[in-house]
Formats: structure tokens, C-alpha cells, sequence
């Protein structure tokens, strides 16, 4: 089978076939195809052929100094930087290594952003250590993306009482965008709670609001939308943890039009951080 067979005829189901899903230019702002190592990668490509994504950007970048394949990694995004981009890890509890690594990622290497995961030391991304990390990646023109969510649990149950410490939340986002109003961020997985997620950042406009990830909901990209506007929201697929269909539904099945449909699952992404793809050379 190739990228262009389908088992379904999909106009007999209302969605969009392989060459129509090409044309939405769709970029995944999300993707964990190096989680497992290169031969993961191998393995999922096959998916992004088939669902017709034109861009990728990985987000496990030297999510650990040991992982043995890193320069496999670094090969990739150097020479296939017409499909596949990347995001460094960082950690605000570690300033001096993080900027280390976006320099050596980003400013001397391939990547065009950096990803805040769960703090080691139980710092989220409003913490201070954030400060110099945003300031260097602002510098570059990097994208900035933090995980973050919001996991009702704990003892007495809260919010985000179970949430791990040094995850970010989407009001840890709201506090950093208000340091730094002019520096565009990404909000990712919706915050976990797509509705308590678009409020508390609705009052940062440099604030993007990705869908990947969080539980697909029919009507949260029309919330959004209403809450936020076509022009603050990003895509992505998550893959390999997520079914890439029932992500592109997250945005397909949304009562928006065919020009907002589009903002999302890459123009936006595309317009934002221009700047680094351009000094950087890659088609967008």
C-alpha cells in the first residue's frame, strides 16, 4: 500500500481524500517520531505519507544528554529539513545546560525551537530560571512550546493536584507571556482542559494555543476559535501516541471555514516563526 490507497472510499464519509488533505499545507507542530529512536521514525513515516503532512517538527531534541542518538537525530534534520524540523529540550531549573543546548541546537544547529518538559527540579516554566532561557530564544527567534496541563487529582482534589511536580499549567504560560509580552510562546496540548486552558490565556496575544495530545472533544477548535481566534491556534498529530485521524478530526470536524482551517494546521505556524525559517533556509 502507498501513501495514495485508502481501504475507505473517504467521499463517502464527508472527509477530505489524500490529495485534499496535501493541499491544507498541514504542519504538525507535534511529533514524537524519535521517542523510540530512528527506527521509530522509519516506522511512523509511513503514517505522515499517508495523511498527507507536509511538515513535521519533532519534539524529543536531547530530551536526555546520554540518549546514544543524538547524531542520528542531528543527520536527519540536517538534511531532510524540507520534511522534518526540531525542537531542543530544556528545563528552567537547569539555565546554564539549557541555553548550552540551544546553542548548540539551534544557533549552531538544526533545530528552530526549544520544548519545556516537566521540570527535574520541579520548576514549571514560570519559574525565574525561565527568564534567561526565553531571552536567548527570543534572541534567536526560536519557537518556545511548553507541555503543559491541567490533571484534576490529589489529596484534597484540585485543579491540578495531579499534575507532576514541574509540569506546567496553562496559568504558569499566562504568567510567563505577561513577562514577556512580545515574545510569541505555544501553549501546548490545549493545556489539558481545552475550555480552563483558552481563558487563562486569552489575555496574551503572543500566546499560541496548540491542539495535540489532550482528549478529542467535538466542538473545542470551535470554542477556541470563539475564545481566542483562528489566528492563535497551531496543530498537532503527537504520533506515535495518537492516532493521527482522530488529531486532523480535532480541526475537521470544526464549523469554521476552509481559510481558518488552513491557519491552523500550519499557517499560523509558518507566519509566526518565519524568521528562523528563513535564516535557517527552510521552504515554508
Amino acid at each position: 500500500m502507498n501513501a495514495d490507497d485508502f481501504t475507505l472510499n473517504p467521499a463517502l464519509y464527508g472527509l477530505p481524500d489524500h490529495r485534499q488533505l496535501k493541499d491544507l499545507r498541514i504542519w504538525s507542530e507535534h511529533y514524537h517520531g524519535f521517542m523510540g529512536g530512528v527506527k521509530q521514525h522509519e516506522q511512523m513515516w509511513f503514517y505522515v505519507e499517508r495523511m498527507g503532512i507536509e511538515k513535521v517538527i519533532n519534539n524529543d531534541v536531547s530530551a536526555a544528554d546520554e540518549v546514544p542518538y543524538n547524531d542520528e537525530e542531528r543527520q536527519i534534520l540536517e538534511t531532510r529539513k524540507d520534511r522534518i524540523l526540531g525542537k531542543v529540550c530544556i528545563d528552567p531549573g537547569f539555565p546554564d545546560e539549557s541555553i548550552a543546548k540551544m546553542k548548540k541546537w539551534i544557533e549552531n544547529g538544526p533545530c528552530v525551537g526549544i520544548k519545556y518538559l516537566i521540570g527535574k527540579k520541579g520548576d514549571t516554566c514560570s519559574a525565574s530560571g525561565s527568564d534567561r532561557i526565553i531571552s536567548y530564544a527570543a534572541e534567536l527567534g526560536a519557537e518556545i512550546y511548553i507541555h503543559c496541563w491541567l490533571k484534576v487529582g490529589g489529596t484534597p482534589r484540585s485543579l491540578h493536584g495531579g499534575n507532576s511536580a514541574g509540569e506546567s499549567t496553562p496559568m504558569d504560560v499566562a504568567a510567563l507571556a505577561k513577562r514577556f509580552p512580545d515574545v510569541p510562546m505555544t501553549c501546548g496540548h490545549s493545556g489539558g482542559d481545552w475550555e480552563l486552558g483558552a481563558r487563562a490565556v486569552r489575555p496574551y496575544d503572543n500566546v499560541m494555543f496548540e491542539f495535540s495530545g489532550s482528549y478529542p472533544h467535538s466542538g473545542s477548535v470551535d470554542y477556541a476559535v470563539n475564545v481566542l481566534g483562528a489566528d492563535r491556534i497551531v496543530w498537532g498529530c503527537h504520533g506515535p501516541s495518537r492516532s493521527y485521524a482522530t488529531e486532523l478530526s480535532k480541526v475537521l470536524d470544526a464549523n469554521i471555514s476552509h481559510k481558518d482551517r488552513m491557519k491552523i494546521f500550519g499557517e499560523n505556524y509558518r507566519r509566526t516563526w518565519s524568521g528562523i525559517l528563513k535564516r535557517k533556509g527552510i521552504p515554508h
